[in-house]
């Protein structure tokens, strides 16, 4: 047994206290620890709490920020020991053999966030070691929760807890060996965390047995919906059926879980698969591969498991492989089958690394076996090797042309290398396979949309909801192609299935408000929440005016960097920053909802231009700054660049050496807009031409350099947002399939009275958009900057 007598393993939980005692009891399971405790406001009676779990006394827990509040200040006085490891209901330690005494050496080690593209990614705190240190560091006055409190410790405190408390982090490698919770695991890590995971470390017939006891609110959960999506993929029928009927007890219209629900029934009935090479066990006298092995991986599709293919994001699983000829007999020594075989369970638990070596020595003894050049395929996708993905996915391909996902799974890879035509092509390869490929529909569709054929991808979305009604990423993938078109009232009708979506989720949860339907009572209090990037809450916020003028009082809910600006906003009563706590209210709505609330358009209700005013203050810094460099020559901002973590990002975004010919135009002072341009603008041979002032930094401040630059040329991120609202000249340049609300065509938008828009004539092709845009420039009439004594004055004409 691991001796952790230098840890208290901690659990706080008033929801859910039972489901947290069994965290602990597993943590126990093969460690030591100094003492377990679960802070609760359940008694230890009612609990049946067992031997050796100290319950301690809370208040109960009624918001996340109230967890939060208690995990980054209240701890200390239960910690005695040099460290805590802090565990919640769905996670816990697993594997007690991956302890590694450097966790020790750390003051606070968590799962790494791999949506985040920087240092500080590391990490999640529902599976997280703190040392006491840490607890003590954290009663410094100047560490305030910023959203959750992992994310105020990992990322909001971490420089002031790194340079004023020496407070070490554990780097991202260890931080893999010690938890996983959102990214694949690398081998078996010590603990996870999250619900979704329990596939893959709890026997399937321990979930079929805790579903039952899961309250509504984890059945509603999108953790619970992702777990049994697992499950299927997994094969765990038993396990999928208890949480679907789980699931259907809470929400008993949610079209996904129903369909899952059957597909589970079905599978669970069938009898175990045979080899490919045996007799079929239907008595049909064919070989099995030639009977129903045939159909199937095609069944469960068709059935809505989406268990044998890749989706849109990589997620993996695999057609169905019978046991080999060493599996049935109890050889040890594996055929390239059964090496196959086990290499797939490897995969679809995350350990990559010992399913490639599966798959390779399938390869040793067989070369040109088809399942495993198709799965390491798979794996090179994921990994975002496409070259070497490729062609391992053709060469399956050509080795099993019947196989539809292996057509399907090729089409994702030829996708992501921007090969539209072959992709769609492999894509109909794979339905003429099978006609009932919900999955195959729907990335054609995706295909289609970015090959700008937006009423075939309609066509093909249409078709996966035929065959899968309601089907949420079928829906809001059309909802997309709708607005692109211009049809706003089916669009944004179908806009609303995002939120059955797990990424477009909130992220904190309504203290228990109800949805607003359209209804306005004079008077009400409505929580307006941007759920989405930065750009869409500029762009929607523009609504406060039209629902204050209906007599509501407009709560406008946003990221802290937008709170100052959204106040400023005609409607606006008052500004909640998300992640604090939840001012009092009447009812709320997703602020992208409204537009089809209002039933809005481009055009209506009209908008007066601008509806956001900047700080006088900040207005005047940025002019002196600007003025006294731009004398004689017109200032111009620019951002080549959005947000890396975007999944378009690779299209939308411009290489800083693509539209660096602009700097050539001397008539113009380049002013960067870009926060985070330091590694690129500072060691480029254009530095000199680009002005990198501070005010760019800060997003208050960065309006405020927008306001008093006389054009802003932006590729499609925040900035084109923030300058349209301001009512600034900007000009736009789009990828050849564009976001939808840019349209398909023409050079301007109602959107943004002041945009001008410069497009992509084909897919790539940005150096003819910068063409375009340095003879635009060179067009304009020349700009006349006063020396910087005119400053004030220009600064007080613009003051809020």
């Amino acid at each position: 047994m691991l001796d952790l007598r230098s840890v208290t393993l901690l659990s706080a939980d008033t929801a859910n206290p039972r489901l947290a005692l069994r965290a602990l009891e597993r943590s126990r399971a093969q460690i030591r620890f100094a003492r377990a405790v679960l802070l609760t406001d359940a008694t230890p009676a009612a609990l049946g709490a067992p031997g050796g779990i100290d319950v301690v006394r809370i208040d109960p827990l009624r918001s996340r920020d109230d967890y939060s509040h208690l995990m980054l200040k209240g701890l200390l006085e239960h910690v005695a020991t040099p460290h805590v490891l802090v565990v919640q209901w769905d996670g816990y330690a697993v594997n007690a053999a991956a302890f590694d005494p450097a966790f020790l050496a750390c003051d606070y080690i968590g799962a790494k966030w791999f949506w985040y593209d920087d240092a500080h990614r590391v990490g999640n705190g529902g599976f997280s070691l703190r040392s006491r240190r840490l607890l003590e560091a954290l009663q410094d006055r100047r560490v305030q929760l910023v959203e959750a409190e992992d994310l105020t410790i990992g990322r909001a405190a971490r420089p002031l807890l790194e340079n004023a408390h020496g407070i070490r982090y554990a780097s991202e490698q260890l931080a893999d060996r010690f938890s996983f919770e959102a990214a694949y695991p690398i081998g078996r890590p010590f603990g996870f965390h999250g619900l979704f995971n329990f596939a893959r470390v709890e026997p399937h017939a321990e979930i079929a047995a805790l579903a039952h006891g899961f309250s509504d609110a984890i059945a509603r959960s999108p953790q619970l919906a992702q777990l049994l999506r697992n499950c299927m993929t997994l094969d765990l029928w038993d396990a999928a059926i208890a949480l679907a009927r789980r699931r259907l007890e809470a929400l008993p219209d949610d079209v996904e879980t129903r369909t899952l629900l059957g597909a589970a029934q079905a599978n669970a009935t069938r009898a175990p698969a045979a080899g490919r090479n045996d007799p079929c066990p239907c008595g049909s006298g064919k070989r099995f591969k030639h009977c129903h092995g045939a159909l199937q991986a095609a069944d469960r599709v068709a059935a809505g498991s989406g268990a044998s293919t890749l989706d849109s994001t990589g997620a993996s699983a695999a057609p169905s492989i019978g046991p080999s000829n060493a599996e049935r007999t109890g050889n040890a020594t594996l055929d390239p089958t059964g090496l196959v075989r086990r290499g797939m369970d490897a995969h679809q638990r995350g350990d990559h690394a010992q399913a490639e070596r599966d798959y390779r020595a399938a390869l040793a003894q067989a070369p040109g076996h088809p399942f495993a050049l198709h799965y390491l395929g798979v794996l090179a996708y994921q990994r975002n090797e496409l070259d070497v993905a490729v062609p391992q996915l053709e060469r399956a391909v050509a080795a099993i042309p019947a196989e539809p996902e292996f057509h399907n799974n090729l089409g994702l890879a030829l996708a992501a290398q921007d090969r539209l035509a072959e992709a769609i092509a492999a894509y109909r390869r794979a339905l003429t396979l099978d006609p009932a490929y919900v999955g195959a529909w729907t990335n054609l569709g995706l295909a289609l949309a970015a090959d700008q054929a937006l009423d075939a991808a309609d066509a093909a979305y249409r078709r996966a909801l035929e065959l899968a009604p309601g089907l949420p990423a079928a829906r809001w993938n059309r909802s997309l192609a709708l607005l692109a078109c211009g049809d706003y009232a089916e669009g944004w009708r179908e806009y609303e299935a995002r939120l059955s979506i797990d990424a477009f989720r909130p992220v904190e949860a309504s203290p228990g408000l109800p949805r607003w339907t359209g209804d306005a009572q004079p008077g009400e209090r409505l929580v307006v929440d941007a759920e989405q990037g930065l750009g869409d809450a500029l762009q929607f916020i523009r609504f406060a005016r039209v629902l204050a003028e209906r007599g509501l009082h407009v709560i406008a809910r946003v990221p802290r960097k937008l709170a100052a600006l959204v106040a400023t906003v005609p409607g606006v009563a008052e500004v909640s920053v998300r992640g604090a706590t939840w001012p009092t209210a009447d009812a709320i709505v997703p602020l992208l909802s409204i537009a089809g609330l209002l039933a809005a358009t481009p055009e209506l209700p009209r908008i007066e231009f601008p509806y956001l005013a900047v700080d006088a203050a900040r207005r005047t810094r940025a002019a002196r700054t600007v003025l006294a460099r731009a004398t004689g020559r017109r200032a111009v901002g620019i951002a080549w660049r959005g947000a890396r973590d975007n999944a378009n990002d690779r299209r939308r975004s411009i290489a800083l050496h693509t539209i660096a010919p602009l700097f050539a135009d001397v008539r113009c002072a380049f002013h960067s807009l870009q926060h985070d341009d330091d590694a690129e603008a500072g060691s480029s041979q254009w530095h000199a031409s680009l002005a990198r002032i501070a005010q760019r930094i800060d997003f208050d401040d960065m309006a405020a350099l927008i306001d008093v630059l006389d054009l802003v040329i932006t590729v499609d991120t925040s900035v084109a947002h923030l300058a349209g609202a301001l009512g600034k000249p900007v000009w736009v340049l789009l990828p050849f399939a564009p976001d939808w609300r840019w349209g398909i065509h023409g050079d301007s938008t109602p959107w943004y009275p002041s945009a001008r828009l410069f497009r992509q004539p084909r897919a790539g092709a940005w150096d003819e958009v910068v063409a375009s845009v340095a003879a635009a420039l060179d067009g304009m009439e020349s700009m006349a900057r006063g020396p910087p004594e005119d400053m004030d004055a220009d600064a007080a004409r613009h003051a809020r």
